[in-house]
């Protein structure tokens, strides 16, 4: 791609071949075509990645826009229905953190539980993909000011029916219950 200025350049030397060519009595179809030489603009644009050196983020700027607009009103209903907070404790994930999470359960560590089937290399999370397609909550048992995690199955319940009105999958139909789980369906990514 060619430097911002190098555009500049092309654009006055074609100007300046129009006088030229003015100056020699061109004709108006050698005139229009010196002015109409199109020139490609370089895109501003960037395939967006996630933040360097973070292995993973709770930040819903990280999260895919649909999946944003959808969780913010699943949010919104499940504080009115059940009189409990939601708090993001996922949304975008490296690999290093997907593996990480995979070995959870598999190191034989006496009471550790298994927490994915996802070990990040051979299947990745939605939560690898780059605006991340998935955000883990927690219910917040207090409404007040701090974080009080609720980690009683039965205070995700509502996420189900609540997830299937908006559009999203629910962890907690899975063989592994991710409770705390929610995506995306792939035709809305």
């Amino acid at each position: 791609m060619k430097p911002w200025w190098q555009y500049l350049l092309d654009l006055l030397a074609g100007l300046w071949s129009k006088g030229q060519l003015e100056a020699a009595g061109a004709s108006p179809d050698a005139l229009q075509a010196a002015v109409t030489t199109q020139i490609d603009l370089p895109t501003l644009y960037t395939t967006p990645c996630p933040p360097p050196g973070i292995l993973e983020s709770r930040d819903l700027a990280h999260c895919h826009p649909e999946l944003v607009k959808r969780y913010v009103a699943l949010k919104a209903e499940f504080e009115s229905m059940t009189g409990q907070q939601l708090f993001e404790t996922s949304t975008w994930r490296s690999e290093a953190r997907q593996q990480e999470l995979y070995l959870r359960g598999r190191r034989g560590i006496p009471g550790e539980r298994t927490v994915t089937k996802i070990d990040g290399i051979t299947k990745k999370s939605r939560h690898m993909v780059y605006p991340s397609e998935a955000v883990d909550v927690c219910v917040d048992a207090d409404p007040g000011p701090g974080k009080h995690a609720v980690w009683d199955k039965a205070a995700y319940m509502a996420l189900g029916p609540l997830a299937a009105a908006h559009g999203l999958v629910w962890g907690g139909t899975w063989t592994i219950d991710d409770y705390p789980h929610l995506e995306l369906l792939a035709e809305a990514a």
